[in-house]
């Protein structure tokens, strides 16, 4: 593995995928193999109820291209109130089953940018480019026609333009709502995750998304009265 006895990880205990919200603690490693990975109780503190419950350990790597954070998949099954450190002391403890193999994770997937016009950010589905609402790494909101209407679950191939390169994504839709106001009658928003995104292009996004987020602040700070 990656992380040894003593790295700092950050534990997922729960993600939110229909509301954008993660539930995210720090720990300390104290001891793995493969079968299990005792870490020091999180803060704030896990209780008992997470036990059985599927989590993700996630930690940095220095790569050629600097610090990559990547996840580890796992069950967290017992937690210890009197995990023995060295000679008298003891500490709580929570321990995790891992399962093998890591992924690529990042932990800005759910900042949401509200992208002005003509901001090098476009979505296209069927060709057709849509109205985003919000888009973050791990998703986005947008409005179409209700001519075709889209059902949550269903699974959609979009184009994400990103400064007039265009990717071919996969999404699928959490939620459908109505739009307000007069384009009631012909509109729709949908709310829906990108499934499996390709690395470079979650990297090209992470950067126009914060590339957008400056200029808006600038332009905030700088406004003229």
């Amino acid at each position: 593995m990656d992380i040894i006895p003593g790295s700092n990880v950050d534990i997922v205990l729960d993600f939110d995928w229909l509301n954008e919200k993660i539930d995210v603690r720090r720990a300390t490693v104290y001891d793995l193999n493969d079968e299990r990975i005792v870490l020091s109780q999180t803060a704030p503190p896990t209780a008992r109820y997470n036990i059985g419950k599927k989590v993700k350990i996630t930690y940095l790597l220095m790569e050629k291209d600097g610090w990559v954070r990547y996840g580890i998949n796992g069950r967290l099954v017992e937690i210890v109130m009197d995990y023995r450190l060295s000679g008298s002391e003891t500490v709580q403890a929570i321990v995790i089953i891992p399962e093998p193999g890591r992924e690529f994770f990042n932990l800005r997937l759910f900042y949401r940018l509200e992208p002005p016009l003509d901001c090098g950010l476009a979505l296209f589905l069927k060709k057709e480019e849509v109205n985003i609402i919000n888009i973050s790494l791990g998703g986005a909101k947008f409005t179409h026609g209700k001519d075709n209407p889209i059902m949550p679950r269903n699974r959609l191939k979009l184009i994400l333009q990103i400064d007039k390169q265009r990717y071919d994504i996969k999404a699928q839709a959490l939620r459908v709502s109505p739009v307000s106001g007069r384009m009631g009658k012909k509109l729709e928003a949908v709310a829906l995750k990108f499934l499996n995104l390709d690395k470079k292009i979650q990297d090209l996004l992470s950067i126009k998304i914060r590339g957008v987020e400056r200029k808006m602040r600038y332009k905030e700070v700088y406004a003229e009265d």
